[in-house]
């Protein structure tokens, strides 16, 4: 295909909106940031610990014939006892990014740390956050540590939600998690509401169906919101992203 260009003076590009920044540059303004378009990814790291990567592996051609978009746009040299790595991302099969640390550039089995998500912030410190909606239900705004031999996530005991959503169904709000005989308030159809948290806890689907939930007048229970096989739910704006 080819490529098109667009030539705007200054004046014309001055005037132009220009996107609101990404929350990650609030929070971290001292890191370099870096956007990997077809990827869909979105990378901050600092500067000074980072090194432009020349040459790509050449496993990453698979990606490509798999129609998958793959980098290695950086290595990242954190310290606090991590080892050198080289950062890679790809768009996954289903717009579902992810990116992952490889000790071997060469290796895709050498990996340090991996996550999906599509803001992915390195720290001088070497700890990562990971935000955005990729192969989940919500952002789950994660933290990972290196651990001596790799990065595991740090345990949260709740994961903050913050959806503003619409029952699809009526809906049941509990005193207790999972608790039936207490009710709060049930929701009728078509009933605004905001999710407030998730237990970090998950059962073996990689889920955990309990909600705490504030209704428009205040109230705040708990509702059991599984997801269904299609990876909908019964609240409009909660569903599964990814594969």
């Amino acid at each position: 295909m080819p490529a098109v260009f667009a030539v705007l003076t200054f004046a014309a590009l001055a005037a132009a909106p220009q996107p609101a920044p990404r929350a990650p540059s609030k929070l971290f303004p001292d890191l370099a940031h870096l956007e990997l378009k077809q990827e869909g990814v979105h990378v901050w790291y600092p500067k000074a610990q980072a090194v432009p990567v020349k040459l790509p592996a050449a496993y990453l051609k698979a990606y490509e014939e798999a129609g998958v978009y793959a980098s290695q746009p950086l290595t990242l040299e954190l310290g606090h006892g991590v080892p050198k790595a080289t950062l890679t991302c790809d768009s996954g099969p289903s717009a579902d990014p992810s990116c992952r640390l490889l000790a071997d550039a060469d290796n895709p089995d050498s990996t340090l740390f991996e996550s999906s998500g599509i803001d992915f912030v390195f720290l001088a410190n070497a700890d990562i956050y990971v935000y955005g909606q990729s192969d989940t239900l919500y952002d789950h705004r994660r933290l990972f540590r290196f651990d001596g031999k790799r990065y595991v996530e740090a345990t949260q005991a709740f994961r903050y939600v913050g959806i503003a959503g619409v029952t699809k169904s009526a809906l049941v709000l509990t005193a207790a998690p999972g608790e039936s005989q207490h009710v709060l308030i049930t929701l009728p159809p078509r009933t605004p509401l905001t999710i407030l948290l998730n237990p970090a806890s998950e059962n073996e689907d990689g889920q955990n169906p309990d909600y705490l939930v504030k209704t428009r007048e205040g109230l705040v229970g708990w509702a059991r919101i599984p997801m269904q096989p299609d990876g909908k739910t019964s609240i409009e704006g909660l569903y599964f992203a990814g594969d």
